[in-house]
C-alpha cells in the first residue's frame, strides 16, 4: 500500500473510498477525510460553532444543550479519555480563533 493510500484509508474498514481526500488541519498536518484526526477536528469545530456556551431554556429555537453538557455526555458515552480529547480540541480551536 502506498503512502497516499495509507493516508486516505478508512479507519473502520481499511479501504480507500472513492470520495476520500487529503485534508489539511489548522495545525498543518495532512490527514485523510476518513481518519480519526479529521473526525475529532470536525466534531470540535461543530461544538465550537453550533452549540451555545449557555442554554436559554425559554427559547425553543436555540439548541437545548450547551457545549459543557455535550462534552460531559461524550464522557458518559465514550469514556473519560474521549471527553478530555474533545475538550482539548475545542480549547485549541478556540485559542486559534482568537
Amino acid at each position: 500500500m502506498s503512502l497516499a493510500n495509507e493516508l486516505l484509508a478508512c479507519r473502520s474498514c481499511g479501504q480507500v473510498h472513492p470520495d476520500a481526500k487529503a485534508v489539511t488541519l489548522p495545525d498543518g498536518r495532512v490527514v485523510g477525510s476518513y481518519s480519526h484526526e479529521y473526525r475529532a477536528y470536525t466534531e470540535a469545530k461543530w461544538v465550537l460553532t453550533k452549540l451555545p456556551v449557555t442554554v436559554n431554556k425559554r427559547r425553543k429555537s436555540t439548541p437545548q444543550i450547551s457545549r459543557r453538557e455535550y462534552i460531559l455526555s461524550v464522557g458518559q458515552r465514550r469514556g473519560e479519555a474521549a471527553m478530555h480529547e474533545l475538550a482539548a480540541n475545542v480549547r485549541e480551536l478556540w485559542k486559534a480563533s482568537k
